[in-house]
């Protein structure tokens, strides 16, 4: 008998437990980081289309927030958009890269011999996802990215003239 009481293995196994988690939340990649960097845009979020009704799209996202959308087809603004994302969206929206481990998560998921899937290319923080054949559980910020593009007043983008002129 070691002259433990089974309470004090509880208290053992607890300790051991929040060591555990700490450790784990500790490798864990910060919310912050997504944000920054050099990367240009910051964001670049890409569905292509298939032979269906596929909403196909290119939006990209600099780091203050200037946002470009590119309907190709089934979306509700086709053609070139422009739009203003604030700071607490690119906030948000690094947490959920966070909670999806998009960091750990990246790569990429194909099978050039299967036809007719529409893929989805994200390119975030540094990490890039092909995700096309068997690709990870991204759907929470698939759905994030989705519900922000829906949730953004875009105005048709201005052709032929110069960056900087009205």
């Amino acid at each position: 008998m070691t002259g433990r009481t089974p309470d004090s293995r509880i208290g053992s196994t607890q300790g051991i437990l929040a060591c555990w988690m700490a450790l784990v939340l500790s490798s864990c990649h910060p919310q912050g980081a997504y944000l920054k960097g050099s990367h240009t845009p910051l964001l670049r979020y890409e569905r292509t289309m298939c032979f269906g009704p596929c909403p196909a799209f290119l939006l990209e996202v600099e780091r203050n927030g200037a946002a470009r959308f590119n309907g190709r087809s089934h979306v509700d603004h086709m053609g070139e958009h422009t739009a203003q994302w604030t700071q607490q969206d690119l906030k948000k929206l690094a947490l959920v890269a966070e909670q999806t481990e998009l960091d750990r998560k990246a790569g990429t998921y194909d099978n050039p011999m299967i036809m007719d899937l529409p893929a989805i290319r994200l390119f975030f923080g540094g990490y890039k996802v092909l995700d096309r054949v068997d690709g990870p559980d991204l759907s929470l910020l698939y759905a994030h990215l989705d519900s922000l593009i829906g949730a953004t007043d875009w105005k048709p983008a201005e052709q032929g003239r110069p960056s900087g002129q009205r």
